[in-house]
């Protein structure tokens, strides 16, 4: 993030530097001649840069040919190398960020369409000022200072950081329902699903975190005051989740934990606008399941990354769960969408790789799979007393203490509650007291930790 940082405020300042080369040129090979009288009196060389050619004993023509041949030079090297960063773009990412890409060539093609009609105009009719090709010199500058501001900041516009603003910036203008059409989505689908097939973590990381806390953030007033399930919001929900889950498998785990972001967002904004866990026809995590069906070892690095995300954050940022109910302070307290319905989705969650662990496992040799699936259980129940839960104590934004203290507290005991409900029937091992006693250890804690903090 520093070098990319560092990249832009370098990119920025050599577009200021081309905007002040093509101000300056205008003034002194226009504005100098108009003033003749008031320049004559200004030390050298300022006084000579309204001063005619015909006292000059300079040639322009072969000054302003040269000018001409650089600048056509100049303009052939970046079409040539833009022909090759566009064909980058859209096999790494998408071909909808072409056109992004290409919009930011419009600095330097109007610089150097203006420079390059100036220098033919004097051409054709000899200009009559020494300042006139001092104009012509500036403006090349500024010509090659732009060039080089569109190279030095093409990285960022190659990169995920940048692929994610400029998808998100174009769902956020939209409701849910729409997004599927739009050019963003597919863009976020393809680079996820392209990062994680070349092992890019660093793609994969930068879109993911974002798109997860973007999803978390985002509301849709129309469909969250509905609160009832469209098909439309499903798919685009569903259908972005498991465009992003594609090639996970063959992956790194890194790859299936930053996942578990974009999946703790869709869950989160899947409950804001209305959907329930407990309908069975409608799956969220049917795409993730099928694209880890090889490779259940990415169960857990990505039950990890969505807890993270839910509980901790990302490098210092809020949890997904304390910006989820901060962006909603109009919901009243009591609103099952608040914890009741997360609680649900993040208990079903469980069960389902539960159900993944166990299936890739020979039949009758089950106990690896219940323990790891408990084992994911409990590091949720750790997550949101540990992490979740100081979190909660110390803040003192407009929400409240109390408020999120008893938000905290409840999701906790929803979570467990939905989880022991979706606990095969008949099945009261080992695994499920394990579970039992680390929430009730959990507990005590969060309660213990909230008394001190509210």
């Amino acid at each position: 993030m520093g070098r990319t940082g560092e990249s832009r405020w370098v990119a920025r300042l050599l577009l200021s530097v081309g905007g002040v080369l093509l101000v300056a040129g205008a003034l002194i090979g226009w504005g100098a001649p108009a003033v003749h009288p008031a320049l004559a009196t200004l030390p050298p060389p300022l006084d000579r840069f309204a001063a005619p050619l015909a006292g000059e004993q300079l040639d322009p023509s072969a000054f302003l040919g040269a000018d001409i041949t650089a600048l056509a030079v100049i303009i052939a090297v970046v079409i040539g190398f833009n022909a090759t960063t566009l064909q980058i773009a859209g096999q790494t990412h998408s071909l909808s960020l072409v056109r992004a890409i290409l919009w930011s060539l419009s600095p330097l093609l109007l610089c150097w369409g203006v420079t390059t009609g100036v220098a033919l105009a004097y051409f054709l009719t000899p200009p009559e000022h020494l300042g006139q090709l001092w104009q012509v010199l500036l403006w090349f500058g500024a010509v090659v200072v732009l060039m080089i501001a569109y190279l030095w900041d093409l990285p960022w516009r190659l990169s995920g950081e940048y692929v994610a603003a400029w998808a998100l910036r174009r769902l956020a203008r939209r409701p849910i329902q729409r997004w599927e059409g739009l050019d963003g989505y597919s863009a976020l689908q393809t680079a996820v699903a392209g990062g994680n097939a070349r092992s890019d973590l660093g793609t994969v990381a930068a879109i993911t975190t974002r798109l997860g806390h973007f999803l978390a953030a985002v509301c849709d007033p129309k469909a969250e005051a509905e609160n009832a399930y469209q098909r439309a919001r499903y798919r685009a929900l569903k259908n972005l989740l498991s465009g992003c889950a594609q090639n996970v498998s063959s992956a790194p785990n890194a790859a299936a934990y930053n996942l578990g972001f974009v999946l703790a967002g869709t869950v989160l904004q899947g409950v804001a606008v209305g959907l329930q866990a407990e309908d069975a026809e409608r799956d969220l995590f049917s795409g993730v399941f099928r694209a880890l069906r090889d490779a259940p070892e990415r169960i857990d690095p990505l039950f990890t990354g969505m807890r993270h995300a839910l509980c901790r954050g990302y490098q210092g940022s809020d949890p997904f769960l304390l910006t989820y109910w901060w962006a909603r302070p109009r919901w009243p307290l009591d609103d099952q969408r608040r914890v009741a319905r997360v609680a649900a989705y993040l208990a079903r969650f469980q069960a389902d790789c539960r159900r993944a662990l166990r299936a890739s496992q020979s039949q009758g040799t089950y106990d690896s799979a219940d323990r790891t699936a408990a084992g994911l259980l409990m590091d949720l129940y750790r997550d949101i007393s540990t992490h979740l839960g100081p979190r909660v104590a110390s803040e003192r934004r407009s929400a409240g203490p109390a408020r999120l203290a008893d938000l905290a507290q409840g999701l906790l005991d929803s979570v467990h509650t939905a989880a022991l409900r979706e606990w095969p029937n008949g099945d009261a091992g080992a695994e499920r007291v394990e579970v039992v006693n680390a929430y009730e250890a959990r507990r005590k804690e969060l309660s213990v930790l909230l008394g001190h903090g509210v």
